[in-house]
């Protein structure tokens, strides 16, 4: 780009005119331009002096773009045959319908809105082989100047960066390597403590559910006591047969098998997160008597039978509460676990973290059902339940009126 900045044109007498030539890139074309255009007439009325002749020159060649970056970046890109926004769509249209580990639809709305936000406004005419740690230096800027937190800005970044590997020739290497420079970019560190996690204490925890209303209440008391994620937590259905039911018989133990986002199941986070966990009697017999006699169904639903959203429950119920996120009730149950002295083995297995080491790997301690068992009736719920099991969701009411007429 900068043997195309800072023309400023030849000018040349022809016929009746003043004519301004210079060089432009034009789309389509290997070589460029070379471009002439009408200043002012040699005589007579329109004609300039030799100093108002340049400057109207100048102006000329600003107005067609021919030293512009965004005309540099479009020619570039049609002749390299890609730009960082096609390069963008492909990947996450293949991301979406590959077999080996498909993104998600969460995952999928993550990254559409940094595209959409940042991405193809900063990058998105630029052709894929320009998007170096030049632009990307350009980026961090951008995003530093815009005030966005340091989290953000990385994972902004991280989403540039994975478009341009994802450009790959018919023998599946990578077509633009990179080398990325975070000095360079003045990428800013995430330091641990900006990394907001918040918790919650015991007391808080018993207070929350009780200042809760309906099925909210056991909701609560379920991810406090299982450490499961939401989406989990609101995937779980009645089933009487047991080969597909998400909780069993006795309640005490959860399957793990699939999760909820935007109201349509997905697979779990990660391979990890399809798991077992246990819980003590005393949650157990509090989801029996919330349960009551359902057969089927979630087990958190809408007076319409359907799955209940994260968000409306966060808007409806959370947010009333002053509660920061479903995370804590998580982050709590961990806490509890290795206050217990509960084994890593199973923490990890009932958390849903894959293992660190082939250590991890050659122990089976998460195999043995008896010994989860008798941790869970160990470490118990760490906080007080209410005295009364809510209400179960209407459509259910309905069905045990109906069975009882």
């Amino acid at each position: 780009m900068t043997r195309r900045s800072g023309q400023n044109g030849h000018l040349e007498k022809h016929r009746n005119n003043w004519r301004v030539r210079f060089w432009i890139d034009v789309v389509g074309q290997e070589k460029r331009q070379h471009k002439s255009v009408i200043i002012c007439p040699i005589h007579g009325p329109g004609a300039l002096g030799a100093s108002e002749r340049e400057r109207r020159a100048r102006e000329v060649i600003a107005a067609s773009g021919a030293d512009s970056v965004e005309t540099f970046q479009k020619v570039e890109a049609a002749r390299n045959g890609s730009t960082f926004r096609d390069q963008a769509a492909r990947w996450l249209a293949n991301g979406q319908s590959k077999t080996r580990r498909p993104f998600k639809p969460a995952t999928v709305q993550t990254y559409h809105s940094a595209l959409h936000a940042w991405l193809n406004p900063k990058l998105g005419d630029m052709p894929l082989s320009a998007v170096d740690n030049a632009a990307m230096k350009g980026l961090v800027a951008e995003l530093t100047k815009a005030g966005l937190a340091a989290k953000t800005i990385v994972e902004i970044v991280a989403v540039a960066k994975k478009v341009v590997k994802s450009a790959q020739d018919d023998r599946g290497n990578e077509m633009y390597p990179r080398t990325w420079n975070h000095d360079f970019m003045d990428l800013p560190v995430v330091k641990e403590s900006e990394q907001f996690r918040p918790t919650v204490e015991s007391p808080e925890v018993s207070t929350i559910i009780q200042s809760s209303e309906g099925q909210f209440q056991v909701l609560y008391a379920l991810l406090a006591t299982s450490g499961m994620r939401i989406g989990e937590a609101l995937a779980i259905r009645i089933e009487t047969d047991p080969k597909r039911a998400h909780i069993s018989g006795d309640c005490k133990t959860l399957h793990v098998v699939t999760s909820i986002w935007s109201g349509n199941q997905q697979a779990p986070k990660t391979d990890g997160s399809q798991r077992e966990i246990d819980l003590p009697s005393s949650l157990a017999l509090y989801l029996k008597d919330y349960i009551g006699s359902r057969t089927s169904g979630w087990l958190f639903e809408s007076e319409e039978g359907t799955p209940l959203w994260p968000r409306n429950i966060a808007r409806d119920s959370l947010s009333k509460l002053n509660v920061p996120g479903f995370h804590v009730f998580r982050r709590f149950r961990l806490t509890n676990l290795r206050e217990a002295g509960v084994p890593e083995d199973i923490i990890r297995f009932w958390i849903g973290h894959a293992d660190r080491s082939i250590t991890d790997r050659y122990s089976f301690m998460k195999r043995r059902l008896a010994l989860r068992r008798q941790w869970a009736e160990k470490v118990g719920l760490g906080f007080k339940l209410p005295r009364f099991v809510p209400h179960v969701p209407q459509e259910a009411k309905e069905q045990v009126a109906t069975m009882a007429a």
